[in-house]
């Protein structure tokens, strides 16, 4: 529009030098911005990938906001998260878009970018400050599951089926199997430990021969799976004493406890809706006490046991206060101490009136490979000795056991917390990635004998083996989303998981149940 006299309005009138060049500083920064928000993207994508393999938005929020936390992997982790993720991406765009401002001025000054070029570098400005952010955006939300995320809340918008209909909370207390003496439990979770590691064809030697010697005669699930979704220490524990998918700030968002987990700060309750297999022994008068080697503040370990009925938790602090000084110190006392400190514990609980469960999480296969004075380091790779020479502690220990008599009142049980963690940067990638039906080793000693009635089970299906196994009966041999594996088909009644193909299956594990997650974490 123009005035009267003809002349141009000041909205009409081109911008003046200094206007064009703030307008165009302006933009151009934006562009960085947008370029360095998908470096930073696709850095933290590949320092996860590399330290952790892909994971899902659970295991994200259970451990991650930790930054590591004391006794989870140490100082070295969050530094190489910091470097890799978002100083050296950050870094790389601010040295590109200074080599590009220089670039730029100097065409213009030498008059060689005239207009026609220089929109065709407007263009692939902004080219590239979409490209980059999406793309980096992208990786990202296939490194941490996003798609399985929006997908699982699109199947249950559509159907309204969600874990929380298959959900059986034992009502406590637990009935017993008629005339059935209390059995002592001695429960050992093998960090990372699956079924492969036994293949010398595979890997440069059997690593679970000293366990598979020691056990000999013992009864296992055949394929124990782990559950989609899972695949880090607390969904393991979770899903296999409470037989539900681990779901944390996901479920309820807004808990700044929650979002807090991994911090190492006080959590005043873990799951309290829930019914898990330390309520049951504890409401039984058993006696609960858990041993590790890390520190059990990390991803609020401590307050899901605390939370479900052990009386007793001897983890980092409390062997550092023993003067142990057998430690790495990214996450805690070595197997060999962790193991001989055991047999005191066991000692100690013999020597009471109550039935007791010791409930042990091993640490030295934990990634990065720490060998210890103690193994023989005879292969290629690192990780190879030093789970065969974890496995040889735990055949030590277990002989231990039979040695001075406690195999004929107690069940004992050993299980792999989940599979191994396969990283880009860790071990065993080369071997196992893409493998599929992968297992989760497990061995069972019962003084009674065990029959194993379905071979195939996943982690949820523990929980409700473990009562029985106790001499506990369930309703329905239920707990949790699980079916016991003991349990003949024939006296499982319809309605359980048993009754899924495996698709449905799958879409319900991934359900989210937000309401029925809020009731778990919510209840006091």
């Amino acid at each position: 529009m123009h005035d009267v006299s003809g002349t141009p309005t000041e909205a009409e009138r081109p911008p003046s030098g200094a206007a064009a060049t703030w307008r165009r500083r302006t933009l151009a920064l934006l562009g960085w911005l947008l370029v360095g928000v998908g470096a930073v993207a696709v850095g933290v994508s590949l320092w996860v990938r590399r330290t952790f393999g892909v994971i899902t938005i659970d295991q994200l929020l259970s451990n991650l906001p930790g930054g590591g936390g004391e006794g989870a992997g140490g100082s070295e982790i969050v530094v190489s998260a910091v470097v890799t993720g978002i100083l050296i991406p950050i870094a790389a765009v601010l040295l590109v878009a200074l080599l590009s401002a220089r670039s730029l001025r100097a065409l213009r000054e030498h008059g060689t970018l005239r207009a026609s070029r220089e929109r065709w570098v407007r263009v692939g400005a902004v080219l590239l400050a979409v490209a980059v952010p999406v793309a980096g955006l992208g990786l990202l939300g296939a490194t941490i599951g996003v798609k399985d995320y929006v997908a699982a809340l699109a199947r249950e918008a559509g159907s309204g089926e969600t874990i929380a209909d298959y959900y059986a909370a034992p009502e406590l207390p637990v009935a017993r199997a008629p005339g059935a003496e209390p059995k002592n439990l001695i429960m050992i979770y093998l960090e990372s430990v699956e079924d492969a590691f036994a293949d010398d064809e595979m890997f440069e030697k059997n690593m679970l021969a000293p366990v598979q010697e020691a056990t000999a005669g013992w009864d296992s699930i055949p394929r124990l799976r782990q559950y989609d979704g899972g695949g880090w220490t607390m969904s393991g524990l979770v899903s296999t004493q409470c037989g539900i998918p681990l779901r944390t700030a996901t479920a309820v968002g807004g808990s700044a406890e929650l979002n807090e987990l991994g911090l190492g700060s006080p959590v005043s309750a873990y799951l309290p809706g829930a019914t898990c297999l330390g309520d049951v022994l504890a409401d039984a008068g058993y006696r609960n006490v858990f041993l590790g080697g890390a520190d059990a503040r990390f991803a609020g370990k401590g307050a899901f046991l605390e939370s479900h009925g052990t009386d007793t938790i001897r983890d980092l602090p409390y062997w550092l206060d023993l003067d142990e000084t057998e430690v790495r110190d990214d996450w805690g006392l070595s197997d060999r101490r962790l193991f001989e400190r055991a047999r005191d514990a066991v000692q100690e609980l013999r020597a009471g009136e109550d039935p007791y469960a010791l409930t042990m999480l091993t640490l030295d296969t934990h990634e990065g490979p720490r060998v210890y004075e103690y193994c023989d380091w005879d292969t290629d790779v690192a990780m190879t000795s030093i789970t065969f020479c974890s496995m040889q502690q735990v055949a030590s220990f277990v002989a231990y056991l039979e040695d001075e008599g406690v195999l004929k009142d107690t069940v004992v049980v050993l299980m792999g917390d989940h599979q191994k963690m396969l990283a880009q940067g860790g071990s065993f990638w080369d071997e196992l990635n893409g493998v599929e039906g992968r297992t989760i080793f497990n061995r069972i000693w019962s003084p009674d004998g065990v029959t194993v009635r379905e071979p195939e089970i996943d982690q949820f299906s523990v929980y409700p083996t473990l009562l029985e196994l106790l001499d506990f009966a369930p309703e329905d041999h239920r707990a949790g989303v699980g079916v016991s594996a003991l349990a003949d088909p024939a006296t499982v009644p319809a309605g359980t998981i048993r009754d899924l193909d495996d698709a449905d299956y799958a879409a319900l594990v991934q359900s989210r149940a937000v309401e029925f997650y809020r009731e778990l974490w919510a209840a006091e």
